[in-house]
């Protein structure tokens, strides 16, 4: 089984010591990957991801919101509170606030704790898969890449992957051959239709809504793109290139 927890605690570490010591200026460095957001603001979402995972009030029809532009709205709104709740406090105080839900929540991903009752059963690996894409929101924001060979960034791309394959199956679309480095593997149900080869990163962040539909279209198809294009990252793809 994956060490979801220790991955999450490893990227909670990397994206501390990227934001300790940043002025408020660099705090309100806007992310592009996060149109709304500051890094201050995605610092903000992880920790509020972490309440809510921790505390028993996720969000639940953030999986579907792929599908229904209500549950989307319901979602953006539901993130948006957790920006607006502590957008006043010091980074200190956000910290430490993280520290303390991450007690709870890090015995959950670890199996070790069960999760609060009624939790979605993908409960366990979104928190990882999300604070694995927002460490790289806030790096390409700051412009210091790096942590691409982080344990959450490669759990984060078997985690969009999978959720693509759900969303191919619920879509009635044909499954997906996806290649990332020496890794190969089949997304969706019934014989691949078409591949998708990219360097894990590049695949990592396309399936996460990080790179435009250019950028998509320029990675490594064999065979026809369009069925799946809509359907490759469950949030809308950015209107202009992403750098990271």
């Amino acid at each position: 089984m994956a060490d979801l927890a220790g991955a999450y605690a490893d990227a909670r570490r990397r994206l501390g010591e990227l934001l300790a010591g940043l002025d408020e200026a660099a705090l309100a460095t806007p992310v592009p990957a996060c149109p709304a957001w500051t890094v201050r603001d995605v610092l903000a979402h992880v920790i509020g991801v972490a309440a809510d995972a921790a505390g028993g009030t996720y969000f639940a029809g953030a999986a579907d919101a792929w599908s229904d532009v209500r549950l989307a709205a319901a979602r953006d709104e539901w993130t948006a509170g957790q920006v607006r709740t502590r957008r006043q406090r010091p980074v200190e105080a956000l910290v430490a606030e993280w520290a303390g839900w991450a007690a709870t929540l890090e015995p959950m991903l670890a199996g070790t704790v069960p999760p609060p009752p009624g939790s979605p059963p993908w409960l366990r690996s979104a928190p990882v898969a999300d604070l694995a894409v927002h460490l790289h929101d806030v790096r390409g924001a700051l412009g210091r890449p790096g942590d691409r060979e982080a344990p959450a960034t490669a759990l984060g791309l078997r985690i969009y992957a999978r959720w693509l394959g759900q969303r191919l199956d619920q879509g009635g679309r044909p499954a997906l051959r996806l290649r990332a480095g020496d890794q190969d593997w089949v997304e969706g149900t019934g014989s691949p239709a078409a591949s998708l080869a990219a360097d894990p990163f590049e695949l990592f962040r396309a399936l996460s809504g990080r790179r435009s539909l250019d950028q998509v279209r320029a990675l490594g198809w064999d065979g026809d793109p369009e069925p799946y294009l809509d359907l490759l990252a469950p949030y809308p793809l950015p209107p202009s290139p992403l750098a990271e």
